[in-house]
């Protein structure tokens, strides 16, 4: 028995160490999942971005058709 209280000392020395090694841990991967989060939507947001504008572009070209057509009737 005398060795396992040998080793209380120690425990009680490095338990808070492990434990805020632990938080540190946890607190560091919760971040690189909040990124990866963060750039998906980024990336899915670029994406809409890309397709909205090329939707207007082609409303814009389509304006300037009409216009013209109007122009050509007056």
């Amino acid at each position: 028995m005398e060795p396992l209280f040998a080793f209380l000392p120690l425990l009680t020395l490095f338990a808070p160490i492990i434990f805020v090694l632990l938080v540190v841990i946890y607190i560091i991967r919760s971040v690189k999942r909040f990124e990866k989060r963060a750039d998906e939507k980024l990336a899915l947001d670029k994406e809409n971005t890309r397709q909205l504008q090329s939707k207007v572009n082609i409303l814009e070209e389509r304006l300037s058709v009409i216009e013209k057509m109007l122009k050509e009737v007056e």
